[in-house]
């Protein structure tokens, strides 16, 4: 090898040895560059667990907390996720079972939800979106429904998430809502009253009984004023009454005014008219028109509204009711027989609930029942044998007659009268019959619906739950009684007063007899009323405890009270203090007393007082010389509404108050007594 060739290569290896260490330089440096990365990376990576962490825990307690229900699903509808509240909606957990949305929803809905969800997918999102759900207990449920797409990294649909409000009970009170203003509209346009609603003493709208009044269409009377139908010499005093009414000087006012109909007749109608303000505080005035040129109701008719009025009233029993109300057609209008026949509001079969003079032989045709119950409408069968709807089996009889029974617009049963005449039923047999009817529904009715309380309170566990349920509906229906008896009860004075003042121009002496009859059951309604009232509110009055001297309370509360002149009183020389409420003290011995001298039939009327102390109470007695209770009536006379034989003067509440009273006071109550023989009720007070 040559001197140049060695030192090139030696040259050479030198560089390769530099640029080895160079090179081990550099990946020491990179080593340390990379290690330090390393820590950094895992520093970065710690923090972002943490910070995963944390924000799993934020979103998990926002999951938590959603009051409504929340579901996460997959787009064809799986539920992959929901909160506690979705799991108590649909009756399940989604650890347990997993389902798909879409296999919840009700059969009449699932085609336009499915559109909907369709269209959901295209768009992302819908909001208030309307449904019926079932439930694992095939609960069927209104729901409003809010929902939105999630979207992956790569901005594609992911995930579906959505909100679930029930809006059952929204439903249902709208649904009541809609059909109460049905009902009422029905009512208003096809009352026999006029109705008309004016603003200004412009007229805005009419039913179409005051339309046949004047004989003028609606379109027509929307273009008249009052001022136009009335008569000049009527103006004055209602113009007067109507200043009074727009200045609040009076809530309505009455007046018997003429009006002018399109046949230039004139029509007299008695005119009630009360002031109405909308949500804008606007002042309307809304008029009630009754026809005073129709003729009087007819003697027969009278007489059974009367009779109905006075043996119904107060009474809670269907069949005491039904029968009374069988024994109307039977006996007054001279029918053979009649049956009164109530619907099941739940099995929704027909029960006969009284047969008046009814041979087993008649049977009832179930076709012709089904077409009453429900088109609500009456029909009189004036030849069963040439009707097709009758069996051969049922043509025992020629005529047949039927009357529905109709509360709040519902058919809740209907009067059946048959007759071996043909062609013997009229339609004045219909109309009377139709007006007995629709007198006897609101208490038939109220009647099914206490029985039904009564059954639903047997199978109740939890017993003061319901307690405060019936003290609330008893509040309620004293208020109801409140406004919405005592409203139509002065209606009805009125009307009677009217047909009294009518009755003096002609006077007929049965029409008066009824009149005064009706005057006696319209002051008993109203007495009963007062006893409603007074009995609902007896543990709402609250007074402070104190010593009461008997001997002072029961002879100033004897003064108060009417004692006929051959009725004594005896009051014992030694009564004692009580510590109680004075109030309910006072109602509890005023009730008895006056109780006592209301059935005191004797030449000379004693009643007797009496108290004797005992350990834990004291026990009282009032006694008087009256006709006396069978025994099997002891315990009926203190329920409410329940009284004896045909006293005109007895509401069946005045006993009532005094049993819930002592029930108040913790003290029990009894009584003794034969007929012919007097009667002695005990109570004791505890001391």
């Amino acid at each position: 090898m040559n001197h140049n060739k060695r030192q090139f290569l030696e040259a050479s290896l030198a560089y390769e040895k530099m640029a080895r260490k160079e090179t081990e330089v550099t990946l020491q440096e990179t080593s340390r560059a990379l290690q330090n990365k390393n820590q950094e990376l895992e520093s970065a990576k710690t923090k972002i667990i943490k910070l995963v962490n944390e924000k799993q825990i934020e979103l998990d307690n926002l999951f938590r907390s959603i009051i409504d229900p929340y579901i996460l699903m997959d787009l064809f509808g799986n539920v992959i996720k929901m909160n506690k509240a979705a799991e108590d909606f649909f009756g399940l957990s989604q650890k347990k079972k997993s389902f798909n949305v879409m296999t919840t929803v009700y059969e009449e809905d699932i085609e336009y939800t499915h559109d909907a969800f369709q269209e959901f997918l295209e768009t992302g999102s819908f909001r208030n979106f309307q449904a019926r759900l079932y439930n694992s207990r095939k609960e069927l449920k209104w729901v409003d429904i809010n929902c939105n797409l999630i979207y992956n990294s790569d901005g594609k649909p992911h995930l579906a998430q959505g909100i679930i409000r029930d809006i059952t009970e929204q439903k249902k009170q709208q649904e009541y809502f809609n059909e109460q203003k049905k009902q009422l509209d029905a009512i208003i346009e096809n009352s026999s009253l006029g109705i008309v609603l004016t603003e200004d003493g412009k007229i805005l709208k009419t039913n179409k009984a005051f339309q046949n009044f004047l004989r003028y269409t609606e379109e027509e009377l929307l273009e008249l004023s009052v001022a136009d139908i009335s008569i000049k010499e009527d103006k004055e005093k209602s113009y007067e009454l109507m200043r009074k009414l727009d200045n609040g000087e009076i809530n309505s006012f009455s007046i018997v005014k003429k009006y002018k109909a399109k046949n230039d007749k004139i029509f007299r109608a008695k005119t009630n008219v009360s002031l109405v303000k909308n949500n804008k505080n606007k002042d309307y005035q809304v008029a009630v028109i009754e026809d005073f040129t129709k003729e009087y109701k007819n003697q027969s008719l009278l007489k059974a509204l009367n009779h109905l009025m006075s043996s119904i009233m107060g009474k809670t029993n269907i069949k005491e009711i039904a029968w009374e109300l069988a024994a109307i057609p039977a006996n007054l209008l001279q029918f053979e027989n009649a049956t009164i026949y109530l619907l099941d509001s739940k099995t929704k079969n027909i029960e006969c609930v009284a047969a008046y003079r009814t041979k087993k032989k008649y049977s009832l045709n179930f076709t012709i029942a089904d077409e009453i119950l429900k088109s609500g409408k009456s029909q009189i069968i004036n030849n069963v044998l040439a009707d097709e709807r009758y069996e051969n089996d049922q043509k025992t009889h020629a005529s047949e007659i039927f009357i529905p029974i109709i509360d709040k617009g519902v058919t809740i049963g209907f009067i059946s009268s048959k007759n071996t005449a043909k062609s013997f039923f009229t339609k004045k047999h219909l109309k009377t019959l139709e007006t007995i009817a629709n007198l006897a529904a609101t208490q038939l009715q109220s009647a099914m619906n206490l029985r039904l309380l009564m059954e639903t309170d047997k199978t109740n566990k939890t017993l003061v739950r319901n307690l405060k349920i019936s003290n609330k509906e008893l509040n309620d229906f004293a208020q109801v009684v409140s406004h919405d008896l005592k409203s139509p009860l002065r209606s009805m004075n009125a009307l009677i007063n009217w047909i009294k003042d009518e009755n003096e121009t002609s006077p007929n002496a049965i029409i008066e007899e009824y009149i005064n009859l009706l005057f006696k059951q319209v002051d008993k309604m109203d007495h009963l009323i007062n006893g409603i009232l007074k009995y609902a509110k007896i543990d709402q009055v609250k007074s402070a405890k104190r010593k009461t001297s008997l001997k002072v309370l029961i002879p100033e509360l004897i003064d108060t009270i009417y004692v006929p002149e051959h009725v004594t009183i005896t009051i014992p020389s030694r009564l004692p203090f009580i510590k109680m409420d004075k109030f309910r003290l006072h109602q509890l011995f005023q009730n008895l007393i006056d109780n006592a001298i209301k059935y005191s039939n004797k030449e000379r009327g004693i009643v007797i007082l009496d108290a004797i102390e005992r350990k834990t109470c004291w026990e009282f007695s009032i006694s008087d010389n009256g006709p006396g209770i069978p025994e099997q009536y002891h315990d009926k006379i203190f329920k409410i509404f329940q009284t004896l034989g045909d006293e005109h003067s007895s509401t069946g509440v005045g006993l009532s108050i005094v049993k819930k009273i002592i029930d108040l006071l913790g003290g029990k109550i009894w009584l003794r007594s034969k007929e012919d023989e007097g009667t002695t009720i005990y109570f004791t007070l505890p001391k």
